[in-house]
């Protein structure tokens, strides 16, 4: 007698189907965040004194981040690691710390604002290897978009301070480092849209 594969067992890279409309509306969130990422990067390398409402208009691109993650995680969760899911869940907990440690320091409240340093921000880099990892073993997304999110943090803290020369660091208001996120959302952005190419073609 011939064993049957179950359903679960049988969903692959190759044969799972990709939930194309949130693909889709996930390179809508991608290139949205890129756009504001290096807005406000390239506000900040112009205009390199601390100005404190940029921390506001920071809430803009983050949230738009946090968007994009979600609707990785929503095309690739089919076939999806545990380890993919784990790291997306640790995303999505650091970035509300994140959120709410900025909110800390634009309102001064020293409390709020440890929470997304030091706390949010480690968090936050450990949860993304983690996603690129999971988004690795999950072969759904091409393999630049798993390096993307594995090297997202490091490399922002690498621009921000090779940019320190022309974009001084200060403790609040500068985001110098956002024109390397928005290159890396950006690159989120093509993968998922390599992937409503690929289910096109396969369709």
């Amino acid at each position: 007698m011939k064993a049957v594969a179950s359903p679960q067992a049988q969903k692959t890279p190759a044969t799972a189907k990709i939930p194309v409309r949130s693909a889709r509306t996930g390179i809508f969130a991608a290139y949205a965040a890129a756009g504001c990422w290096i807005a406000l990067g390239l506000e900040s390398i112009i205009r390199p004194e601390q100005e404190n409402y940029r921390d506001w208009l920071w809430l803009v691109p983050f949230l738009l981040t946090m968007l994009t993650f979600y609707f990785v995680h929503m095309v690739q969760r089919g076939v999806g690691q545990n380890m993919e899911r784990a790291g997306f869940y640790f995303v999505m907990v650091a970035s509300v710390l994140a959120l709410l440690g900025n909110l800390g320091v634009s309102l001064e409240q020293r409390t709020l604002a440890t929470l997304g340093f030091p706390w949010g921000a480690v968090l936050w880099t450990v949860g993304l290897i983690g996603f690129g990892l999971g988004t690795w073993q999950a072969k759904v997304l091409p393999r630049y978009v798993a390096l993307t999110l594995i090297l997202l943090e490091p490399l922002s803290i690498l621009t921000g301070v090779l940019l320190a020369p022309v974009s001084p660091l200060h403790p609040r208001g500068g985001y110098s480092a956002g024109v390397e996120k928005g290159l890396c959302l950006a690159l989120i952005g093509m993968g998922l849209r390599a992937v409503t190419t690929r289910d096109k073609d396969h369709a």
